[in-house]
């Protein structure tokens, strides 16, 4: 499939021919050279070119010829004449690149979209049938325009759900035409079809909302197709920032007339960075051909979609995760190429090549992280440079014919640059990947650079790592200073800590390992030298008897509580009408409130905010503690999340998946966020004054009545979920406010007890560290990075 050629119907191609259907049928069963028929969404689709090249091989009959058509006129001739009265080449220049008004805007009108409007839209369909319907409407805004004008004026006299199923049929026959005159395999009907909207003012309001989704706005819709639509690991689609740091690294504003291709094409996001990067760089989108082979139909047609968006009418194809399998395929060769592959996908591994036609060496047998590297090499035009996703394990393998492939690459300079990235950058999956930059070698390079990157970033979520836009942007500065560098032959210092230059005989020195770990001095490691050792270890001795007075004060606050167990006991022995305790449901004594959506959450979160939110995991000993925080702005803090502020005295405990000790809300997280998946228990505000929040959270953290919220929480798949209705039954018993006073600060005493000892035996780690590093520096520098031949630590 190719989306410089349109697709027609069989219906399309009987009017160009000027015939009726049935004579079609006639001509597909009785004509071998007939084009074959490509079967998308329940349609009978043939390209263009290869129907017009069948009916120039077909002379009309002289009693079929009409008016003004002489004698040896063929069908291919007529079909000419017919192309532009039928509307087919409507769509022959791309349509100018529809941008979102800003990002935040963007946000907040998907979330719009995905909020409650899509479960009455979508009725009992699945959430990317509606994601589909958007992504049709703002594809139809871009490049229908007629067709998206008569969406906004639909106006029938009945507005019944069946006339808002008749729109979405609309939509989709108006979408699928669109995309058959791109080439773009159409599908978009069907998956309309399965939509059930009850109201068809819903269907409108979606539709007027839908005028503004652009660029960006569409680029979220693909993280919500993609969370949805069960996506394998080897369909995931590349993270923002991953796609916009390789496309910087390919791009600079000399490079003249590019081809730019994607050998396996996702949503289209590599070759959407690689346009913007382009017009970033200040050059014009006209000498710019963007090309790529996908191997599913959905996504192909949504990346279609997303280029047109960018105003690019890119040449896409159907292929498969195994292109050396496909002896047939046309060739396609580019200046830029930028690839996410799928490694190790079902048959793709087969290796049909003979082993002289892999350059660079065969790869093994089971893996094929090398056969795409050495594919992409083979697609490169002179001068060409691409950058390629591979995963870690590639860098420094055991195996003898990948080690033989590195070294090849090596040697023959077809390797610039490696750059390791942090692990859970990609959704559902924590593993870590390398960005390969290649090149088409026009001779043996002496240098390679390396970038070590693994501890760039911040933790989005407790699975998901986010690259910022300063970490992609110190990347893209080290890569480009070597480019720099080299290009005037000047000797390359590299990035502290970040990157450095290795000359070939370094990398051979290390049996072609291509691990900037080996190359790249990491300063958290190596690189201190003796006062900054005797620093760390004067700042550990200091907060060694920090840690040490801390545990003095709980003990004798330990010692003051040991004197009153003797009360204790009596008390445990009377029976408990005697002790004037009475039972209230917690509901009765605090108000419960459940935390906030998780699209609410990730909506307004920031790489910039200061206001942390708390997770299930910042609950550790009934204090809060926040090692790595999800921010958010002050703005949403105090606008879309307020009613989710936690203030002191309030207690906190997980939601769903496995329940544990509640955790206390002290001073210092006054403001903070609650979590999604936390329930915030807030004492109410009585003069009365009927329950103390240290008491309610030692009567929260009894194992009896952790088991009670266990038993009572409602299974939803795998993971238990306590409802706040439930919660608020939870029965409290409640002694005299002195008795709770005097029980609370028992038990806070020995959370206090157990913080301090944990922090202690923390600063005895860090201290012994610390003092390892100055009396053993001569033996922790063996496993540092060597210092290569021209003095650099690599």
């Amino acid at each position: 499939m190719n989306t410089t050629d349109p697709l027609l119907t069989g219906a399309d191609v009987a009017r160009l021919a000027g015939v009726k259907r049935p004579a079609i049928n006639n001509w597909q069963r009785r004509h071998p050279d007939f084009p074959p028929a490509i079967h998308s969404g329940g349609m009978e689709c043939f390209p263009l070119s290869q129907v017009i090249a069948f009916l120039d091989r077909r002379v009309i009959p002289p009693r079929f010829l009409a008016e003004r058509e002489p004698r040896g006129t063929s069908y291919g001739d007529r079909a000419r004449r017919r192309l532009d009265a039928t509307g087919l080449r409507r769509h022959k220049d791309a349509a100018p690149a529809v941008h979102s008004r800003n990002a935040q805007e963007s946000e907040r009108l998907v979330a719009e979209l995905m909020g409650p409007l899509a479960e009455r839209i979508r009725g009992a369909g699945v959430k990317t049938d509606y994601v589909n319907l958007l992504a049709s409407l703002a594809f139809l805004r871009a490049c229908a325009p007629a067709a998206w004008a008569g969406l906004l004026r639909a106006a029938p006299p009945r507005q019944s759900p069946e006339e808002a199923r008749r729109l979405l049929r609309r939509v989709g026959d108006a979408a699928d035409d669109a995309l058959r005159s791109l080439g773009i395999l159409p599908g978009l009907g069907r998956s309309l079809d399965r939509l059930r909207p009850g109201s068809y003012a819903d269907l409108q309001h979606v539709i007027r909302l839908s005028n503004d989704l652009g660029t960006e706005a569409f680029r979220l819709l693909l993280e919500q197709y993609e969370e949805h639509a069960g996506l394998t690991s080897s369909e995931f689609f590349t993270p923002r920032a991953v796609t916009r740091m390789m496309a910087e690294l390919l791009v600079r504003e000399e490079d003249e007339q590019l081809t730019i291709c994607d050998p396996y094409l996702r949503g289209g996001e590599l070759l959407a960075s690689a346009v913007e990067a382009v017009r970033d760089a200040g050059r014009p989108a006209a000498p710019l051909t963007v090309c790529g082979t996908g191997a599913h139909e959905d996504t192909l047609r949504l990346a279609g979609m997303h280029l047109m968006l960018h105003g690019v009418r890119a040449r896409l194809h159907i292929g498969s995760g195994a292109p050396w399998n496909e002896p047939g395929r046309p060739s396609v060769t580019a200046d830029r190429i930028l690839l996410n592959p799928p490694f190790n996908a079902r048959g793709s591994a087969l290796h049909t090549k003979a082993s002289e036609q892999w350059p660079y060496g065969p790869p093994p047998p089971g893996s094929d992280h090398f056969a795409w590297v050495q594919d992409v090499l083979g697609k490169l035009n002179p001068g060409g440079r691409a950058a390629v996703l591979m995963p870690n394990n590639a860098l420094s393998s055991d195996s003898r014919q990948e080690r033989d492939i590195r070294r090849n690459l090596v040697e023959r300079g077809a390797l610039e640059c490696i750059i390791t990235l942090p692990a859970k950058l990609f959704r559902d999956t924590a593993i870590p990947v390398s960005v390969w930059l290649l090149r088409h070698a026009p001779g043996r390079s002496r240098q390679i650079l390396f970038v070590d990157a693994r501890q760039m970033g911040v933790m989005e979520s407790r699975t998901r790592r986010l690259l910022t836009e300063d970490d992609t942007s110190a990347v893209v500065r080290a890569v480009e200073s070597w480019q720099l560098d080299r290009e005037r032959s000047v000797a390359h210092a590299g990035t502290t800590g970040l990157s450095v230059t290795a000359e070939l005989d370094d990398v051979r020195d290390r049996d072609y390992s291509l691990n900037p770990a080996d190359y790249v001095a990491q300063t958290v490691s190596a690189g201190h030298d003796a006062d900054a050792l005797q620093t760390e270890l004067e700042d550990s001795a200091d907060m060694l008897r920090s840690a040490r007075q801390v545990m003095l004060v709980a003990d004798r606050q330990m010692t003051k509580v040991q004197r009153e167990l003797d009360l204790v006991h009596d008390l445990a022995g009377v029976p408990r009408e005697l002790t004037h305790w009475e039972e209230r449901p917690l509901g009765a004594l605090c108000e419960v409130q459940a935390g906030p959506s998780p699209s609410l959450i990730k909506r307004t979160r920031s790489t910039d905010g200061n206001v942390p939110v708390v997770q299930p995991t910042h609950l550790r000993d009934r204090r809060i503690v926040v090692p790595d925080q999800v921010m958010v702005r002050h703005e949403h803090a105090e606008g879309a999340l307020r009613k989710y502020r936690v203030t002191a005295g309030d207690i906190l405990c997980v939601r769903t998946g496995t329940t544990g000790p509640s955790a206390l809300v002290e001073a210092p997280q006054e403001g903070w966020i609650l979590g999604s998946n936390l329930l915030r228990i807030r004492p109410l505000a009585d003069p009365a004054r009927e329950v103390l929040p240290d008491y309610l959270l030692a009567f929260l953290s009894l194992p009896t009545v952790e088991e009670w919220i266990r038993t009572r929480s409602t299974a939803t798949t795998a993971i238990g979920s306590i409802s706040v209705a439930s919660l608020r039954q939870l029965p409290v018993p409640l002694p005299t406010w002195d008795e709770q006073r005097r029980i609370g600060d028992q038990f806070r005493s020995y959370d206090q007890q157990i913080v301090a000892h944990r922090d202690f035996a923390q600063a005895v780690e860090r201290s012994r560290t610390a003092l390892a590093e100055c009396v053993m520096w001569q033996a922790a520098s063996v496993v540092r990075p060597k210092t290569t031949r021209k003095g650099q630590a690599s």
